[in-house]
């Protein structure tokens, strides 16, 4: 299988999911070691409710990100900080303080996004940022054509290609289905419509077995070119945006130790690509 670098990896729990999930640095590299991920862009989970320490739950992800980038740049060369409308201005000062302290490129946003999201773009675009905002929507055509200067990773859904093709700010992240479970992906489609130097690869662990989606990569009807640029090539460019002269390593991740099958990949038996790990 070709290498993959993945624009979409959070580190971290998530308390309001039923099983709860969660990965720590390490389960993340055993999972890349165990499917030819070669690096990853990567970002905190969603805090979940309650948040019983406020602002210190927000810090304590983003120092983690951070850790990760600092421990292993050639693994993870860029990282986000969380951005919680939920705590307002603080939330902020948090994020301001993440990109300025612990030299995360942006910021991630969680579901459900709504205008209370927008400072924390702008506090991005103020820094030329990149943003994971997590959503496709015509909310997302408002926010990037209100801050061209930020970059934004969205959800490659048909509606996000036919209306968001024209915005040199916006990549494609192809991830988990493009319009809902029993979607199918029509990448040459994609490729064709908002060209296939935008289209890039994300795994969205720890929520997603995204080895289905890279089986789904591996065997369409496309030109191996266009499955390279898919997996691994075009997130180099909008790497080097934010840490310029970085290479892709030579080789694969080596794990950190000898997980058994069923710590990496438990799932969820009602939806078998949810993964219900709780690192």
């Amino acid at each position: 299988m070709r290498p993959y670098i993945d624009c979409h990896n959070h580190i971290g729990r998530t308390i309001n999911r039923r099983p709860p999930v969660g990965q720590t640095t390490a389960m993340s590299l055993a999972r890349f070691a165990e499917t030819n991920i070669y690096a990853a862009v990567s970002m905190p989970t969603s805090t979940g409710s309650p948040m019983a320490r406020g602002v210190e739950d927000i810090r304590d992800q983003n120092r983690a990100i951070a850790t990760a980038c600092r421990d292993f740049p050639d693994r993870f060369p860029i990282g986000l900080a969380l951005a919680e409308p939920r705590l307002g201005h603080l939330a902020v000062g948090e994020a301001e303080w993440a990109m300025s302290e612990l030299g995360l490129v942006g910021t991630v946003t969680h579901p459900p996004v709504i205008e209370a999201c927008i400072p924390f773009v702008e506090l991005v675009a103020s820094r030329d940022g990149l943003c994971n905002a997590h959503i496709h929507s015509a909310l997302m055509g408002e926010i990037a054509r209100m801050y061209p200067r930020a970059t934004f990773i969205v959800h490659a859904s048909t509606y996000a290609i036919e209306n968001f093709a024209q915005l040199d700010n916006v990549w494609f992240e192809i991830v988990q289905y493009p319009d809902g479970p029993g979607s199918e992906w029509d990448f040459r489609w994609m490729a064709n419509r908002a060209g296939r130097e935008r289209l890039i690869f994300g795994a969205d662990l720890p929520y997603y077995d995204y080895r289905g989606l890279q089986r789904t990569i591996e065997q369409a009807a496309i030109d191996a070119d266009l499955k390279d640029c898919i997996a691994f090539k075009n997130i180099i460019a909008l790497i080097r945006k934010f840490k310029p002269g970085w290479t892709m390593p030579d080789t694969p991740i080596r794990s950190p130790g000898n997980y058994p099958a069923e710590e990496l990949w438990a799932v969820n038996p009602d939806n078998p690509v949810r993964l219900t790990v709780y690192a």
